[in-house]
């Protein structure tokens, strides 16, 4: 952890104490008196000694290009420079330092371009390596007739292609000079300044870039680790081993074959040695795993045959902890919620013709009849599961399985499925990013925690009002109103029964054929590929950011008296809730722009746990119905009176009166009398594949709106200024961008003078309001 530096002083840490953090500001530089640092960042690990400067490397940059860390006991003399034209105050102090900083900075060269060098070397070897024998892999199982799949880690992986060309002149003068003693350095520098300032200067710049190029090649080395060998079963070791013993057991000769396997495994232990030793850095390999798939490689094991059908990916202990576990699953889930006996009876009945139908996907009333009671027993059953896990703390495994994934019987599954499913990582812990993801089991948790208050319903009723409602109609007694607002059981309740039973149905978008549990026929691809993680969603989040990037920014009263401000407004980000319904599924829906009543409350957005589409198109098209639903709810009444100008007013009078625009031509009016019927003649239906075409087409360049459509989402939802700056110059777009900055203009104009105004009645412009004029002057 971070500590209290005292400058002009000298300082004594500990052991693995951090002295400088990795981009935070720099704060000052220091020279080591006694003991050793570790300069570590992603892509090196250099340990510097007695003599050293640490954080002289970084003044150019204003911020820690890595971390500084005590490898022993250290002392260290803090001088209070933060920037390059402070160095000079450090010479002043001791001229020897002129020497010791520039023998510092070339040897401090020289420790990073070795590891520069290796990790090159190894990016290269490495890479020629896996692809030679990947090509290989698949011309022999092509060639013998046996089912091989192309790795992905390496099929679509590339010769390793450096960002920045460094200079090899350079680095070659600062190897020697490394070489040269610190009194020679002494000497040559004690007749001023300049060659000291210069030396720092030049190896700033070369620093920073070797640093770049060893972080982003250490990323290719770890794909390039996972295309050797990996948990999944699609890596070389694994695909070599299972050939090898599909050739053995036909009596084949796999002696070449194993030499492979053993060249693999010499290229993964090199790896791993390069990671250690210098990025500190331990990899994921699982050693135990690997040996466990050798031995039944040279021997012959009875099960060897099963473990190549399951490409290795399990061990026989882990095969049989899933099949023992999930062994008569719904029967067990039944138990544990203590269903009624009935009830389990018929739905086990159910579940066996289900599971003997021929054609699952067929629309025959009589299976038909049979999907809807499967699914009323499926909710009725989940609700109870979910109250008694909710009061017994930890779950069994299968009632995580049944909550979060909606897995009901292991007979609906392959027993590939099964195992994937089983061994699925609970990446919801992996919370990274602007956007809170839940899966449902922790939604209602929150709900019935009192975390969160329960959504609306698909009549657009919070849970407040149609609590009111149903009191008004005599259906409740106030008293049992007064009870249903703080009861946990009641909230989730109400939340299962309505948001939960409705978009199960509409995000995975089978409505004929829809049941809420997983079965193997509706399902082609794996669990992993399909899984909605945190880091996946927030991904596509930040990509759409790139391009609308003030999409989740809202305007927010503001009040504050005590320094003077009697009403503002504060543009703020507010970013959605995801919520994961336990279905594969092929559509988003935007269930809720705000929650409450407060317009700075957040969203709540729907998707499948498993979606078997393009996440990105799903997530655009949820997010123009977001853009379009935020605006109508913060307009109110008014959200088509083109008196008051905003998104939905423009766009609903374009399409009202587009027939008698006399700027639309009349192919054009028809394009837009096609795109009305694709929208069903909803505004908002409408308006989404306009966003579509804004987003995906017209920000790279390409022309999918019209001038008028063109204009109103240039203004209600900009690009990027990096965008906007390269369509100004395109005749199509030159009028819209025009639009989007005399708009910003008078904004920024508008607001600075409230500001002034402000200032002038004795208040405070506080950061708040400064953050807010910012971001309309990066509008």
């Amino acid at each position: 952890m971070g500590i209290v530096i005292n400058h002009n002083a000298v300082n004594q840490v500990d052991k693995n104490t951090t002295i400088y953090l990795e981009g935070e500001h720099v704060k000052g530089v220091a020279i080591i008196l006694k003991g050793r640092v570790l300069a570590k960042s992603k892509g090196t690990r250099v340990v510097l000694g007695t003599g050293n400067f640490i954080g002289a490397s970084d003044l150019s940059f204003g911020r820690y290009l890595c971390s500084y860390e005590a490898f022993d006991e250290v002392l260290f003399y803090s001088f209070p420079v933060q920037r390059m034209e402070e160095v000079a105050d450090i010479f002043t102090i001791n001229k020897d330092y002129k020497g010791l900083m520039s023998a510092s900075l070339s040897r401090y060269v020289a420790e990073i371009e070795k590891i520069y060098s290796q990790l090159r070397n190894a990016a290269e070897d490495i890479y020629e390596f896996a692809d030679k024998y990947h090509g290989k892999y698949m011309e022999l199982g092509s060639k013998l007739g046996y089912s091989v799949n192309p790795i992905t880690a390496l099929k679509e992986l590339e010769p390793y292609n450096e960002e920045t060309l460094l200079d090899d002149k350079k680095l070659e003068y600062y190897k020697e000079s490394a070489r040269i003693s610190v009194d020679t350095w002494k000497s040559f520098c004690s007749y001023g300044e300049i060659v000291a300032l210069y030396t720092l200067e030049d190896t700033q710049e070369i620093i920073s870039q070797m640093l770049s190029e060893c972080s982003r090649m250490s990323d290719y080395l770890e794909s390039l680790l996972l295309g050797l060998i990996s948990n999944s079963d699609n890596c070389l070791y694994k695909s070599y081993a299972s050939l090898a013993i599909n050739i053995e057991e036909t009596g084949g000769d796999n002696r070449e074959l194993i030499r492979v396997v053993d060249a693999i495994v010499e290229r993964i232990n090199y790896l791993e040695k390069t990671f250690e030793e210098k990025l500190g850095r331990k990899c994921k390999v699982d050693r135990k795993r690997m040996e466990e798939i050798y031995y039944m490689l040279i021997s012959k094991s009875s099960n060897r045959k099963e473990q190549v059908e399951n490409n290795f990916q399990y061990t026989e202990d882990e095969a049989k902890e899933v099949t023992e576990t999930l062994q008569g699953a719904l029967q067990q889930i039944c138990v544990y919620a203590l269903y009624d006996t009935e009830k389990a009876d018929e739905m086990a009945q159910g579940m066996l013709d289900f599971i003997n139908l021929r054609d699952k996907f067929s629309t025959d009333d009589r299976i038909r009849i049979l999907r809807r009671k499967l699914t009323q027993h499926f909710y009725e059953l989940y609700e109870s599961v979910f109250l008694k896990a909710c009061r017994d703390g930890n779950a069994p495994k299968i009632i995580d399985l049944f909550l979060k994934y909606g897995f009901l019987d292991e007979r609906l599954l392959t027993t590939d499925q099964i195992r994937e499913l089983y061994f699925l990582d609970d990446e919801m812990l992996k919370q990274t990013g602007h956007c809170k993801v839940y899966d449902i089991k922790t939604w209602l948790t929150c709900i019935y925690k009192g975390e969160k208050e329960p959504s609306k319903n698909e009549f657009d009723q919070e849970y407040v009002d149609w609590l009111r409602n149903n009191r008004k109609r005599g259906e409740i007694t106030e008293e049992g109103e007064k009870e249903a607002l703080t009861n946990p059981i009641l909230k989730v309740k109400y939340e299962m029964q309505n948001m939960f039973r409705y978009n199960s149905k509409v995000v995975n978008g089978q409505f004929s054929t829809f049941v809420p549990f997983l079965w193997g026929e509706s399902i082609v691809k794996s669990f992993q590929n399909m899984l909605l993680t945190p880091e996946r969603i927030n991904s596509a989040v930040n990509n759409l950011l790139e391009v609308d990037y003030s999409i989740f920014h809202r305007e927010i009263l503001y009040v504050n008296q005590a320094k003077g401000i009697a009403k503002e407004y504060l543009m703020q980000p507010v970013y959605p809730d995801i919520i994961l319904m336990p279905v594969m599924g092929y559509h988003g829906v935007m269930w809720q722009e705000i929650t409450g009543k407060k317009k700075s409350r957040e969203g709540r957005f729907i998707f499948p746990m498993f979606a078997d589409a393009n996440f990105n198109d799903m997530l655009i098209k949820v997010c123009g119905k977001f853009r379009w639903e935020l605006c109508r709810s913060i307009q109110g009444n008014a959200w088509n009176n083109i008196k008051e100008k905003s998104l939905t007013s423009e766009y609903a009078d374009y399409i009202q009166f587009y027939r008698k625009n006399r700027d639309i031509s009349e192919e054009m009016r028809e394009k837009i009398k096609a795109q009305i019927q694709k929208g069903r003649n909803n505004y908002r239906e409408i308006f989404v594949i306009d966003y579509e075409g804004w987003v995906k087409g017209e920000a790279t360049g390409a022309v999918k709106l019209n001038r008028i459509a063109r204009e109103i989402l240039a203004t209600y939802c900009p690009f990027k200024k990096e965008i906007r700056e390269h369509l100004k110059g395109m005749p199509l777009f030159a009028e819209a961008m025009e639009r989007h900055a005399r708009n910003t203009i008078k904004k920024i104009k508008d607001t600075e003078l409230r500001y002034r105004a402000l200032e002038k009645d004795g208040g405070e412009v506080i950061k708040e309001l400064k953050d807010t004029l910012d971001f309309y002057k990066s509008l």
